[in-house]
């Protein structure tokens, strides 16, 4: 028996999970993921790195699951909102805090775009992006290691995710 490894997208096609938009309904969309890892130019120990990440328009989804830097860096990410209708943002995690920072997200509230201020979980994040507009976050590159990053708007977390590796 051959073990085939999936992408998340190929597994939710696969499986026949797709959920589309409502008129008035929750927006549970499976399709997208995967992308190409966007990395720092070869050989670049510290310095500036910019990271551009975008969602796929009206899908849950960042285009990219996986971005690279070097240790050292100061990163500049610049989040694109492809999307005509939702707002979305980036938020930089230490790793196994995605849920905890979510539902501080959540009680947070919109007055202040689904992040809680001072969360000692959060590493980095952009403004919530409204539809068409694109936000930017520069900050230090945090220890090597793999570092998730997820969009904190409700219901988007469980989808709209991926991992910063810092090399």
């Amino acid at each position: 028996m051959a073990i085939t490894t999936v992408s998340r997208r190929q597994f939710l096609k696969q499986s026949g999970v797709l959920l589309g938009v409502a008129a008035s309904g929750w927006v549970i969309a499976a399709c997208g993921g995967g992308g190409s890892p966007t990395q720092a130019p070869a050989g670049n120990t510290g310095g500036a790195v910019t990271l551009d990440i975008a969602s796929k328009g009206e899908e849950l989804f960042y285009d990219k699951e996986k971005l690279e830097a070097p240790a050292g860096s100061k990163i500049t990410l610049n989040l694109k909102n492809n999307s005509t209708a939702l707002e979305h943002n980036w938020v930089l995690v230490k790793p196994g805090t995605q849920e905890a920072v979510a539902q501080a997200g959540l009680q947070a509230g919109e007055a202040n775009a689904y992040v809680k201020e001072g969360d000692p979980n959060i590493i980095a994040h952009t403004k919530m992006a409204k539809a068409g507009q694109t936000e930017s976050v520069t900050f230090d590159a945090p220890a090597p290691g793999d570092y998730p990053y997820l969009c904190t708007f409700p219901g988007h977390n469980v989808l709209m995710k991926g991992t910063l590796t810092i090399k």
